[in-house]
């Protein structure tokens, strides 16, 4: 699989959120605090030193990128994961973009800007999740990104139903999330994303079970 353009563009969301960190640490004085979590209402709740905040996130994004640049390489089922080689990126970008819209959130709202971040913050979360309901369906059976449940993984009947399935959940998910947050509120919205998410995982594991019993190529060994 060619990772060259999914690194680049990693390189530079990596990239992006350091100057960010950078602006941070010239502008925040010493022993400033930066809010890691809010309530609902927007008022933090917990905060971490300026140093760990200006830091954590890029740390979690680059050894995520690191995590995902490796799984190509030590994918038993390399073909399948290569098939679905746009679905893979799409959901690695996603996350790492994510990330970074997190990030941005926690220190601009240190460098004093009035952000809801909780009510930003999930319209990103369900953005990346209905980009990845629409490439959910794409994936081959892998041992890394998708359901990997037994019958999953021994069946591709299973796998691919359940997948396409869960796709069409995720995608209903964020729906519903977004319209839940514009239209009551945004701990709704969080309710209502949680739930969806929720009831989805267990409706694609319950549904792969019953796909693979409907498979007669089903392995068994």
């Amino acid at each position: 699989m060619k990772l060259r353009l999914p690194l680049m563009m990693s390189a530079v969301l990596l990239a992006l959120m350091a100057a960010i960190s950078a602006w941070g640490w010239l502008v925040l004085p010493d022993g400033a605090r930066i809010t890691s979590h809010w309530g609902f209402d927007g008022r933090p709740t917990e905060t971490l030193p300026k140093e760990t905040g200006l830091l954590l996130l890029p740390a979690i994004a680059l050894a995520i990128c690191a995590l995902i640049a490796i799984i190509p390489v030590i994918e038993p089922r390399r073909q399948n994961l290569i098939a679905s080689r746009k679905a893979f990126l799409a959901i690695w970008l996603g996350a790492l973009a994510a990330i970074a819209v997190a990030h941005a959130l926690m220190v601009m709202t240190a460098l004093g800007y009035a952000i809801d971040v909780p009510g930003v913050l999930i319209v990103a979360i369900a953005g990346v999740i209905a980009v990845a309901g629409n490439y959910l369906g794409k994936v081959r059976s892998n041992f890394f990104v998708g359901i990997r449940t037994p019958w999953t993984l021994s069946s591709d009947l299973a796998w691919e139903k359940s997948h396409r399935m869960l796709g069409r959940l995720f995608v209903f998910s964020a729906l519903i999330t977004l319209a839940v947050r514009f239209a009551v509120t945004v701990e709704a919205g969080y309710i209502a994303l949680a739930a969806t998410l929720t009831s989805s995982a267990l409706i694609a594991i319950a549904s792969s079970y019953v796909y693979w019993k409907q498979d007669p190529e089903r392995r068994t060994a």
